[in-house]
């Protein structure tokens, strides 16, 4: 009903610390000890997409290290506990 009145309706619930849906696909792989090559493969882009996630993704969690990036996923449930690979 707000749509078709002219409201904004938000239609993505937002993800944990503002992430969008592919930087959360990049943090759980990077957390799961993927290489950046790796997950390049993985998701169908290129390492260099991959790396700009990456520097988004520390830029937005306020993070400096891939343990830091992985603590976050852990704590939002987006990995479980042992998951997550040095």
């Amino acid at each position: 009903m707000l749509d078709a009145a002219g409201h904004r309706v938000r239609r993505h619930p937002g993800h944990a610390g503002g992430l969008t849906t592919r930087e959360i696909e990049v943090l759980v792989l990077f957390s799961r000890g993927m290489s950046k090559k790796q997950i390049a493969q993985d998701l169908t882009i290129s390492a260099k997409t991959v790396s700009a996630h990456m520097e988004h993704i520390y830029t937005k969690l306020g993070v400096r290290s891939r343990g830091a990036a992985a603590l976050f996923a852990m704590r939002h449930g987006l990995i479980a506990v042992g998951e997550a690979s040095d």
